[in-house]
């Protein structure tokens, strides 16, 4: 199985449900900290509690060499702490309709906007399969990182698939990226020093995990959420926490991990997609730990990325693979 089929599938599912945002449990909902978004995926706050979202956008005009639409409505919105929003950077690459490719991530410094750019199947167009840092103050480009080519020259899983689908990325102090790669199966770094390489790969062959999401702990550990592959067993996804280059602790019987978050405190939040069964059934927020999953908030909507704001509250995109009607909504604190 391959992100790309995954996320074929989500097209045909989003045929079959609803596209209106589903809250099962309402009393349990937090605020709604944005509306409208055009396929949210991740999202991160700033010093300020300033909102970042990643937006995959609605394809386009334009057709691949495939005959699948693509435009360049993915774009970068931030909403402020009283509401109002702006769109801070436009024109990013948004390939196919039903459920864009686009804008995966978003990460925002002092100085710098990190985004992450994921696949297309057509690799004439250029501006995708990229990790690009933007000068925060005049939007220029001051890396492009191709995140492609390492596919194409390496295959790090071993599957002639040529896909590099980045989708989650951390950006460490010392200005090392790692990015989940569901394409490749791999958790890439990269580093102005170092450049790209492949920090972690996962066999395709064995239960195919396929790496969606990625955080670092408050000790400097590392952890990876796992989509699986189809029919995406309930239960069957995992969380991998490393420490050191070594594989330390998996924390079984999740599903469809999509999102990832570790609190100062340790608390290890993930989000899952949802069940699959004939069809995406709604997923939800849960706490990780070694007891096990708890439920922190249910009946989502293709919910997908996790962040938490300087005033500690966290939240989570919902409505991924929708419309223009996704939603960031804060998660019940417990």
């Amino acid at each position: 199985m391959t992100k790309r089929m995954f996320f074929a599938l989500l097209m045909i599912v989003a045929l079959l449900v609803p596209s209106a945002i589903v809250f099962a449990q309402d009393d349990m909902m937090g605020d709604i900290l944005a509306e409208g978004l055009r396929n949210p995926r991740n999202f991160s706050f700033d010093a300020d509690g300033n909102l970042f979202v990643a937006e995959a956008g609605l394809a386009g005009g334009e057709i691949t060499v495939n005959g699948d639409p693509f435009g360049s409505s993915g774009q970068i919105s931030m909403i402020m702490p009283d509401g109002t929003s702006e769109v801070v950077v436009r024109g990013i690459t948004s390939y196919r309709e039903g459920n864009p490719l686009g804008a995966t991530d978003v990460v925002v410094t002092d100085e710098s906007i990190w985004i992450l750019i994921g696949e297309t199947s057509d690799f004439t167009i250029p501006f995708t399969h990229a990790l690009v840092e933007l000068d925060r103050e005049n939007n220029r480009v001051k890396t492009w990182v191709d995140l492609l080519a390492l596919e194409l020259d390496e295959d790090p899983d071993g599957n002639p698939n040529q896909q590099s689908n980045p989708t989650d990325m951390e950006v460490l102090a010392d200005g090392t990226v790692l990015i989940a790669n569901a394409g490749c199966n791999c958790l890439m770094a990269w580093s102005a020093d170092a450049g790209l390489s492949v920090a972690a790969v996962w066999s395709f062959e064995d239960d195919n995990p396929v790496p969606t999401a990625v955080d670092v702990g408050p000790d400097g550990d590392i952890y990876v959420g796992f989509l699986t592959g189809f029919p995406f067993p309930t239960e069957g996804a995992r969380v991998e926490r490393w420490s050191d280059g070594e594989l330390v602790q998996t924390y079984e019987g999740l599903t469809a991990v999509t999102g990832l978050l570790v609190t100062e405190d340790g608390t290890i939040y993930a989000s899952e997609f949802g069940i699959f069964d004939q069809g995406w059934q709604p997923g939800r927020v849960v706490m990780v730990s070694e007891d096990g999953v708890t439920p922190v908030l249910e009946g989502l909507m293709q919910p997908y990325g996790l962040a938490q704001a300087p005033d500690g509250t966290i939240a989570v995109s919902v409505g991924a693979t929708g419309a223009d009607d996704g939603m960031i909504v804060a998660v019940p604190m417990q």
